[in-house]
């Protein structure tokens, strides 16, 4: 009888692993999709840009934009306010880095499951569903990142807490 609960047990852990991976496996193709970036509408431009509407923050240190902070932050942008208008221009570490991409922006990496924290169990009718709670993290972060500089972008240096809901198909689980 001992024999058989632990085989019980043991194969009820095995299954949890498996779910877990599955559900991270899940998350990951949902948020892994797109890089994580700072962008203009359109970026296929010269700089220095004169944006139109203020992206100064309300006490005019910062620019709304935790990501673009960190370029400045790290000198590979500028931004000045200049009179109606606010100027974001490169500097040429920025050019020697090429971190700006006419088709996404300035970008610093993409974001990927760190752990699974907890979901819910899924109805016994219907539709299955999980409430799943992760916490996720900055991957392929280009090395020329100074992460100290971007210490405000989540996920950068620590850990950033996700949740999302899972739909149980014939092909595994998927994002909602």
């Amino acid at each position: 009888m001992r024999k058989i609960m632990l085989v019980a047990d043991a194969a009820a852990l095995l299954s949890g692993c498996g779910e877990k991976g599955d559900f991270e496996k899940a998350i990951n193709a949902k948020i892994g999709q797109a890089r994580y970036c700072f962008s203009l509408g359109d970026n296929n431009t010269s700089f220095p840009v004169r944006l139109a509407k203020p992206r100064l923050d309300p006490t005019g240190t910062g620019t709304n934009s935790v990501i673009l902070d960190g370029f400045i932050e790290q000198g590979l942008m500028v931004f000045d306010k200049d009179y109606d208008f606010n100027v974001l221009g490169i500097t040429d570490e920025e050019i020697k880095a090429k971190v700006w991409s006419t088709k996404d922006g300035a970008c610093v990496g993409r974001r990927a499951v760190d752990e699974i924290k907890e979901w819910t169990e899924p109805g016994n009718g219907g539709q299955k569903v999980v409430r799943v709670s992760y916490t996720w993290k900055l991957v392929d972060v280009p090395s020329w990142i100074d992460k100290k500089a971007f210490a405000s972008v989540k996920g950068m240096n620590e850990p950033a807490d996700g949740a999302m809901n899972l739909v149980k198909t014939s092909n595994g689980w998927k994002a909602n």
